[in-house]
């Protein structure tokens, strides 16, 4: 239906457009075949969404424009239509579109299909969006807010993983060094070759020289322990030495101090003699306590 320019009146609630303020212009703006969307009230008609083509209509003189009329809009669509308009007329930065996306499909449970069905807006592209604000370095962010990176930068450079390997990407691009046309190519070469610095990369891309890429650290290989045989010679010796102890003891007279300690002793000698013997034999070593040291005033069974 035909409208006269003259009775469409803008959106109060419409949010306006916001140019960066980065000395790099945000090229992420996609002309809407769509006729404007307007809703009929008493005063005129309500322009829903459309701005763009309303306003090329009047720079070419002419007084009516073809529009899509509604008798009224739910909540629910004139939100639609408000993402619809922001998407295709920029009028919000990338970051704060990706988050009405997801604002959006959170509060209604959809996914992005539905939201794409709803707004005319492909499903991939929500998805673009939507990564910039799930995946992208939140200093990176600001930067395409400001214009000093591009939506399309971002959403490449968002599909790596690590912010730092990120912020080595963008910075070239920030700087004015590299143009966005090499932006997919360095991050798909980021992607398959870790090991080489973000420069070596550039180089290869932009000015064809390819650089050999490291070989990754060895990882350290863990060697089995290698059982060593035992020398139980000096353990032989040793037991046999205490054996002939043992007998010439029985002969001699041990003073009462002494004979305690000595029978602390020979308790724990005991315990270690039954582990070794259930080791040695093949069978599982009984546990067995300590026991702890007598004193004088400790009654011992003679």
């Amino acid at each position: 239906m035909k409208i006269p320019i003259d009775q469409i009146f803008p959106d109060p609630d419409m949010p306006r457009s916001k140019k960066p303020n980065g000395r790099r212009e945000n090229t992420r703006s996609v002309r809407s075949k769509r006729d404007p969307v307007v809703l009929s009230t008493d005063n005129g008609y309500l322009l829903l969404a459309g701005e763009r083509k309303l306003t090329a209509a009047k720079e070419a003189g002419e007084v009516a424009v073809e529009c899509t009329v509604k008798e009224e809009v739910t909540p629910q669509e004139r939100w639609e239509l408000s993402l619809a308009e922001q998407y295709h007329s920029s009028l919000v930065p990338a970051m704060e579109l990706g988050r009405a996306f997801m604002e959006y499909r959170d509060n209604h449970e959809v996914t992005q299909q539905e939201l794409a069905r709803r707004t005319g807006i492909t499903p991939g592209t929500i998805h673009h969006y939507e990564s910039l604000i799930r995946t992208l370095d939140p200093a990176l962010g600001e930067r395409v807010n400001s214009g000093e990176l591009t939506f399309k930068e971002a959403r490449s450079i968002a599909d790596i993983d690590d912010h730092v390997r990120q912020r080595e990407i963008a910075q070239p691009f920030i700087d004015g060094r590299l143009s966005s046309v090499h932006v997919e190519r360095i991050v798909g070469r980021a992607k398959t070759s870790a090991t080489l610095s973000i420069e070596d990369i550039i180089e290869e891309v932009v000015n064809g020289k390819r650089a050999p890429e490291r070989e990754p650290e060895p990882v350290a290989v863990i060697q089995p322990a290698i059982p060593v045989e035992a020398d139980t010679a000096l353990i032989e010796n040793a037991v046999l030495k205490i054996a002939g102890e043992l007998d010439a003891m029985q002969l001699q007279v041990i003073p009462e101090y002494r004979r305690l300690k000595l029978i602390s002793s020979l308790r724990i000698l005991d315990s270690r003699l039954k582990s070794a013997l259930a080791s040695l034999n093949g069978g599982v070593a009984v546990r067995q306590s300590i026991p702890k040291q007598y004193t004088a005033t400790t009654k011992v069974p003679v």
